[in-house]
C-alpha cells in the first residue's frame, strides 16, 4: 500500500464532469452509508476499517489524502455498495484476479474517476506507479501539483483524457455519438477514416466532459485551440492543479495561491471552497459531498468532521486570491464555520461566504436569499449564483456564562409565583431541568452567533427535538419528517401553551439591556428572543418590517424609539414571545419589542432551555449569560 493512502488529516473529496459515460452515469444515484449516521458512528466506522485492514500489514483510509507523502494523482476512495454499483463495471485492479466479481466483495470507489476496486487491493498493493508505463491501479487525474509537475508549464490546464467504448453525449468535433460508414467523411490528412461498422472508441475529459471520437481527436488535437481544458461549464470556480502545491513550513503541507493573471479567457476567476454538513438536510449532506467532488477539484470540497477541519482548510486557501466560500448546512453549521473565519480573518477580511440551505429552520439563508430549504436542483444554480453575489458585513455576538450566587429575592418571587398559581405547577422545561436526557446538552457547541439566540418555551420545543434526532438520527432522513418530529415534540408542552397565562418567564430570569433593567417588561412573555437579523423560526419575522425611518413605540410611561434592523450595526434586537405570538407570528404578527442595546445580561434563577443559531443546550440555574459584540464577518446577499 501506498504512503498516500496511509493517513487522513482533514476529510475531503471531489469527482469530475456530470456525464461521464453511459457505463458510469448511476453511480450518483448510491444511497449514502448507513455508518455515517452520526459523528461518533464515523469515527468508529473508519476504525473498524483500518483494523479489518490490520491484518494484511497495512490499511487504507477513505477520502483524500492530505499528507505530506500525498500523490498528485491519488483517488479519493469512498465507501461502495456492490447493489449500487453497475454490473458493467469491473475491478479497476490490473493484477485482479476476479475483476468482474463484485457481489460480495468489500467495495471502494473513486468518484472523481469512476473506478472500482475490491479493497483489497488497497491493503495489498501499491496504487502508485511501479515505473514510468506500468501501474497496478491507473492513476486519477491531479489536484495539485508537485514541484517537477509544476516545471512543466505546458502541462498547465490540459485535458485528461479517459477512454470510453461508446460516447454518452455527442462528439465535440463530429456532433455524433456514434460514426457510421455513412456519416464517415475525410475531415484532414491527419483522419483515419474507420471500416463500415467498426466501434467508434471514444475520449472524454474527466475536467471538462467533452467528449470525441478518437479518430476525431486526432484530427482535432492539432488545433492548438483544442489542446487547453476550461474545466467545464463551472469552470470559474474550480481550483486549478498548479495552484495549489506542497510546502513543509505549515500544520496543513499544502498551500494555495493563483500566481499570475486571475483571468481565463476573458471570465475572472473565482474559486469557491465548499464546507459540508454530512448530517444537514435529513443526511443528504453525502449525497451533495459526492456530487461537488463529480464537478470540481477534490481538495476543494471539505466534509466537516471537527474544528480541525474547518482551520486547516483555510489555512491552505488563506492566501488564495479572489475566494469565496459556500456552507452547505442548516443555521448551526453556518455559525460554526463563520466562528472559525472570523477568527483567522480579523477585521472583515475573510472570503465572503455563501449558504446552500441542508437544515430545518435555514433562518440566515432565508435573509440572505439562498432559499429556504433543500433542494437538488438548486445546487446547480448556487454554483453559478455564488459569484455574482453581493458581499455583506454580518455582526458575530459573543456569549459569556458565569454561575451565580443564589440570592434571597430569587427564592421570594417563587414563593409569591406558587401563592398565586398554585394551581399551576412550573412549565414543563423547568420541571424536567435535571433530567438525563439533556445531559450530553449541557453546554453551547459554540460561544458565537450570528443569527438569534431564544430563552423559554420555544428553545424547550427544540432542544428536545435536537435530542431526539441524536438519539436516532436514521429517523430524520428529510427536511420533512423533520418538521413532522418537530410538531410531535411540541405537543409534549401543550398545557405550558394552554395555561400561559398561568406563568411567565419574568419568574426564571432577569433581563439587563445596557445596564437597565427589563424583566418587567416580559412579565407577560414566555420565550425571550435575541435578533440579530430579521429572521427566525423557519422564516417569521417576530421583529416585525420596520420602516427605514426612526418610529415612536409610545408606552404607559415612555416612549422607545427603534430604528430600523441592520444586522451590520452593531446592535441587537431583543423582544418577547406569549404563547399566542408563537403561533401568530407564523402568518405575519410581531412580538414584544423590548430593546435595541449592543449589550445584555440574562441572570437565569432556574435551569433554562437555550436556542442558538440552530444548536439548543440546556443551562443550569443561578447562571449568568453575558452578550456582547465581538467583531463582524463578510457574507453574500443573493437578494
Amino acid at each position: 500500500m501506498s504512503k498516500s493512502q496511509q493517513k487522513l488529516t482533514l476529510s475531503s473529496a471531489t469527482t469530475y464532469r456530470s456525464s461521464v459515460n453511459d457505463e458510469n452515469q448511476d453511480w450518483e444515484h448510491s444511497s449514502e452509508s448507513t455508518e455515517e449516521a452520526d459523528y461518533d458512528q464515523s469515527t468508529r466506522r473508519r476504525t473498524k476499517n483500518s483494523m479489518l485492514h490490520q491484518e494484511a500489514s497495512d490499511f487504507f483510509s477513505y477520502s483524500i489524502d492530505w499528507s505530506r507523502h500525498a500523490s498528485p494523482t491519488s483517488h479519493c476512495w469512498l465507501p461502495c455498495s456492490p447493489k449500487n454499483s453497475i454490473i458493467s463495471r469491473s475491478c479497476a485492479c490490473l493484477s485482479c484476479q476476479k475483476p468482474q466479481s463484485l457481489s460480495e466483495s468489500s467495495l471502494a470507489e473513486c468518484p472523481t474517476c469512476s473506478l472500482i476496486i475490491h479493497t483489497c487491493h488497497l491493503s495489498e498493493q501499491d496504487e502508485t506507479e511501479v515505473d514510468d508505463n506500468h501501474y497496478t491501479i491507473p492513476p486519477c487525474r491531479a489536484s495539485f501539483m508537485d514541484d517537477k509537475m509544476a516545471e512543466k508549464i505546458e502541462t498547465y490546464d490540459q485535458h485528461h483524457w479517459s477512454h470510453v467504448s461508446v460516447l454518452s453525449m455527442p462528439c465535440t468535433y463530429c456532433k455524433r455519438k456514434t460514426l457510421k460508414n455513412s456519416s464517415v467523411r475525410t475531415i484532414d490528412q491527419h483522419v483515419t477514416v474507420p471500416k463500415p461498422d467498426e466501434p467508434s472508441s471514444g475520449l472524454i475529459c474527466m475536467w471538462c466532459s467533452r467528449n470525441y471520437h478518437q479518430i476525431c481527436w486526432n484530427s482535432a488535437k492539432f488545433d492548438k485551440n483544442n489542446n487547453g481544458c476550461d474545466y467545464g461549464e463551472f469552470g470559474n470556480i474550480v481550483v486549478r492543479p498548479q495552484w495549489l502545491r506542497r510546502v513543509t513550513n505549515t500544520h496543513s503541507h499544502f498551500r494555495a495561491q493563483m500566481p499570475g493573471q486571475s483571468e481565463a479567457n476573458g471570465v475572472t476567476l473565482t474559486p469557491v471552497i465548499f464546507f459540508i454538513n454530512k448530517l444537514s438536510g435529513g443526511q443528504k449532506g453525502q449525497q451533495i459531498y459526492r456530487t461537488l467532488v463529480r464537478l470540481l477539484n477534490p481538495r476543494q470540497v471539505f466534509l466537516l468532521e471537527n474544528d480541525a477541519t474547518i482551520t486547516q482548510a483555510l489555512q491552505i486557501y488563506s492566501s488564495l486570491n479572489n475566494t469565496r466560500i459556500c456552507i452547505c448546512g442548516g443555521d448551526g453549521t453556518v455559525g460554526w464555520v463563520l466562528s472559525h473565519i472570523a477568527d483567522m480573518f480579523p477585521l472583515s477580511t475573510n472570503p465572503p461566504a455563501g449558504i446552500y440551505p441542508l437544515g430545518t429552520g435555514n433562518d440566515l439563508s432565508r435573509v440572505l436569499g439562498w432559499g429556504d430549504q433543500y433542494s437538488s436542483t438548486r445546487l446547480f444554480q448556487i454554483l453559478t449564483q455564488i459569484v455574482p453575489a453581493h458581499p455583506m458585513a454580518l455582526d458575530r455576538w459573543k456569549i459569556h456564562i458565569e454561575t451565580l450566587e443564589p440570592n434571597a429575592s430569587n427564592v421570594q418571587s417563587e414563593n409569591i409565583r406558587q401563592r398565586c398559581f398554585s394551581f399551576m405547577e412550573h412549565p414543563r422545561f423547568i420541571r424536567n431541568g435535571d433530567l438525563p436526557l439533556y445531559e450530553n446538552h449541557r453546554t453551547p457547541i459554540n460561544s458565537f452567533f450570528f443569527n438569534y439566540i431564544s430563552f423559554g418555551l420555544d428553545a424547550a420545543v427544540v432542544l428536545d427535538f435536537h435530542a431526539r434526532r441524536t438519539r436516532d438520527p436514521s429517523g430524520f432522513t428529510s427536511p420533512l419528517k423533520n418538521k413532522l418530529v418537530f410538531i410531535s415534540e411540541s405537543r409534549k408542552y401543550f398545557n405550558d401553551f394552554a395555561f400561559g397565562i398561568a406563568w411567565n418567564i419574568s419568574s426564571y430570569l432577569r433581563l439587563i439591556c445596557d445596564g437597565e433593567d427589563f424583566t418587567d417588561s416580559i412579565r407577560s412573555c414566555h420565550s425571550i428572543v435575541l435578533l440579530n437579523t430579521r429572521g427566525f423560526g423557519s422564516g417569521t419575522q417576530p421583529w416585525g418590517r420596520t420602516a427605514t425611518t426612526t418610529t415612536a413605540i409610545a408606552t404607559a410611561t415612555t416612549i422607545n424609539y427603534f430604528e430600523a434592523q441592520d444586522f451590520g450595526d452593531g446592535k441587537i434586537e431583543v423582544l418577547g414571545l406569549n404563547t399566542r405570538q408563537m403561533a401568530l407570528i407564523h402568518v405575519g404578527f410581531r412580538g414584544t419589542r423590548i430593546a435595541q442595546c449592543s449589550r445584555v445580561r440574562i441572570e437565569l434563577s432556574h435551569p433554562m432551555p437555550v436556542h442558538m443559531d440552530g444548536e439548543p443546550f440546556h443551562l443550569a440555574g443561578s447562571t449568568a449569560i453575558d452578550i456582547k459584540h465581538a467583531g463582524q464577518v463578510m457574507v453574500l446577499s443573493n437578494d
